[in-house]
């Protein structure tokens, strides 16, 4: 509470009246106020601005705002229940039935939901939900929305009737000539998720396929559309609505009923989980789509309720800083929000951005250490990592990586690299293990009249070779065996990502003005050019970042 006792939604009450008694709307002020409060608070500030002002905030607001952002605005004025009462109503009443709205709020809704939503309707228009929507819709379509509506689905697991489910629903359909839909509308319509889940996995078992795609076969219509939506409720709500906002953005114009819909009725139930899913599902944020696809301040009104990430901040920022920087940020951004920085980026982002920034995150010996790790223990051993890291690292590098790998994982990196490699080659790991190699390549050159590369490769084979001469390289002139990599990794189809990434970031503190030096000597192209080319998106420009100038 704040000062001679007035609450802090009085004074917000008040905070917004002078912006909309002036001429003209300072619109940043009041979507800047309302995004920051919960709904709660919001309906605390209506009755406020009411009682200071004796004027309706809401209809104030609709006067001097317009557009897609008054209807968002107004949106997220009203109460969860009722906002979900009015879109129900408006889809029924208005210009034709929208099948969309009543399938999306009454297939992800729970039966308290669904109840309360029926409740409000009742005593906010006197009639009743059921026969209004029975009204406007007909077949097996209306069939299972009235079901829906019915709010009472079995609870828990029925474990004697998974099979018996699954066998029905197989007859109905895939099973017999034409289509008994309503065993599907029975099954789907009055079971619970946690039930219908095991059910799906008896059918796939039973069938061969997912039931979507028996649904998709088997039925049409808003009956096919309605089936579709339970199942993804049932399997997960945040992941369909995830869908339903991508599609709503996806393509050329935006379905903006749909997405402030979804923004608004979930920003205080589960839009962090429905942002996760967005990222699983499609491969970059809801936070960029709305972005790159909305403008002025509805769009940053849409993006305060989504929270989430910037990618192009979040790369600028750490870019701009140095490992020991970065370790710092993490430190004060786990004792300001008492959370992990890296478990949240892992969570906002996705793919090969995703795994540059969490590289950048780690320390430099953390990081070769998390790399040596994967390549022994991952599915086959990856040699090229080991080798890359043991004969271009010094020999206190080395000393402190087999520490931190003790402490990190207690046991011993000379043990796990020898139990995972054998031979000539492992002992060449082992003895890089343990000693650094006295310089003798120019007393072989006077004695012999070449150069020891040139022995190696008329003399050893496979992991050997590539570890000797990856050794008579890095010991004269780390930078060169590392550049061989970066340019194995970017030319031809494809890109080695783990490469890139592995060595990009390991050596962005050491020599990487010396990589791109060398790179541009021994290639005729540079560094810069070559990451250009053959990257993209945020993940190229964080790499570019890193790189520096193109030594062109």
């Amino acid at each position: 509470r704040c000062l001679h006792g007035r609450s802090t939604h009085h004074f917000d009450a008040a905070a917004i009246n002078p912006y909309l008694f002036c001429p003209g709307t300072n619109e940043a002020t009041i979507l800047q106020l309302l995004t920051a409060r919960s709904n709660a608070q919001r309906q605390q500030i209506k009755a406020a601005f009411k009682t200071l002002h004796g004027k309706d905030l809401v209809s104030e607001l609709k006067s001097e705002l317009g557009g897609k952002l008054e209807t968002l605005i107004v949106a997220m004025m009203a109460t969860p229940v009722m906002f979900d009462v009015t879109s129900l109503r408006n889809a029924i009443k208005g210009a034709g039935t929208n099948e969309k709205v009543l399938i999306e709020i009454l297939a992800s809704r729970t039966q308290n939901e669904i109840r309360e939503i029926i409740k409000t309707y009742k005593q906010e228009y006197d009639h009743n939900l059921e026969s209004d929507v029975s009204g406007e819709v007909g077949g097996h379509f209306k069939e299972m929305l009235v079901i829906l509506l019915q709010a009472n689905r079995q609870q828990g697991v029925q474990e004697g009737t998974i099979q018996s489910d699954a066998q029905a629903l197989f007859n109905a359909g895939e099973k017999k000539f034409g289509t008994d839909e309503d065993q599907f509308i029975t099954i789907l319509g009055n079971r619970s998720a946690e039930h219908l889940r095991r059910v799906f996995d008896a059918y796939m078992k039973l069938s061969g396929h997912q039931i979507e795609e028996s649904i998709q076969r088997e039925t049409s219509g808003g009956l096919r559309d309605v089936l579709l939506a339970v199942v993804k409720c049932a399997r997960s709500v945040p992941a369909y609505l995830a869908e339903c906002l991508y599609n709503s953005l996806k393509g050329a114009g935006t379905d903006d009923a749909t997405l402030i819909r979804i923004m608004v009725s979930r920003s205080e139930i589960d839009l962090l989980d429905i942002r996760a899913e967005f990222r699983k599902s499609f491969a970059t944020s809801l936070h960029n789509m709305i972005k790159n696809d909305t403008t002025g301040d509805y769009c940053k009104t849409l993006l305060l309720l989504c929270g989430g990430t910037d990618e192009a901040t979040i790369l600028q920022l750490l870019t701009a800083r140095s490992n020991a920087q970065r370790q710092q940020i993490k430190a004060a951004y786990k004792t300001l929000h008492g959370k992990d920085l890296v478990s949240d980026l892992k969570s906002e982002l996705g793919g090969k951005f995703e795994t540059l920034i969490v590289a950048m995150m780690a320390t430099p010996v953390m990081f070769d250490v998390t790399s040596l790790r994967n390549a022994i223990k991952g599915a086959g051993t990856d040699e090229k990592v080991l080798v890359e890291i043991l004969a271009s690292r010094t020999q206190n590098e080395i000393g402190e990586i087999i520490k931190t790998y003790k402490k990190e994982y207690d046991h011993d990196l000379e043990q796990d690299v020898s139990g995972d490699t054998s031979g000539h080659f492992k002992r060449m790991l082992v003895i890089l293990l343990q000693v650094m190699l006295c310089r003798m390549f120019d007393a072989y050159m006077k004695l012999s009249g070449y150069q020891i590369e040139e022995s190696i490769q008329r003399e050893t084979s496979g992991g050997l070779r590539d570890v000797l001469l990856a050794v008579g390289k890095t010991r004269i002139h780390t930078q060169l065996s590392i550049l061989k990599y970066t340019s194995l990794t970017l030319s031809g189809a494809g890109t080695d990502d783990a490469t890139l990434i592995r060595i990009m970031v390991s050596r962005s503190e050491i020599d990487l003005l010396d990589i791109r030096a060398e790179f541009r000597k021994s290639f005729a192209t540079s560094l810069h050019n070559m990451i250009k080319n053959d990257s993209s998106g945020d993940y190229r420009k964080t790499l570019l970042l890193l790189c520096g100038g193109d030594d062109a």
